[in-house]
C-alpha cells in the first residue's frame, strides 16, 4: 500500500511541472500561443499560471485580434 501511494505521489509531483515558456517563445510561435490561449480559456490550465500571463501578454504585443482568429502586420 504504501509503494502505491508513493507511486502516485512522484506522478503527480512530476505530471504537474509542466514547462514555462517566455513571452517571446509565444511570439515566435503562434501555434503554441492558441494552444495555450485555448488552455487557459477553458480552464485546463489555472488562468494566473506563468504560462497564461505570458501567452496574454504575446497576444496583447502582437495585436492579435482575439475575435477573428487572424494575424494582424
Amino acid at each position: 500500500m504504501k509503494k502505491i501511494l508513493l507511486l502516485i505521489t512522484v506522478m503527480f509531483l512530476f505530471g504537474c511541472n509542466e514547462k514555462t515558456y517566455t513571452v517571446e517563445d509565444f511570439k515566435n510561435n503562434k501555434e503554441l500561443l492558441d494552444e495555450y490561449r485555448k488552455k487557459c480559456i477553458n480552464g485546463e490550465i489555472y488562468g494566473d499560471s506563468l504560462n497564461c500571463q505570458n501567452s496574454h501578454k504575446a497576444l496583447i504585443l502582437l495585436n492579435r485580434p482575439t475575435n477573428t482568429g487572424k494575424w494582424t502586420d
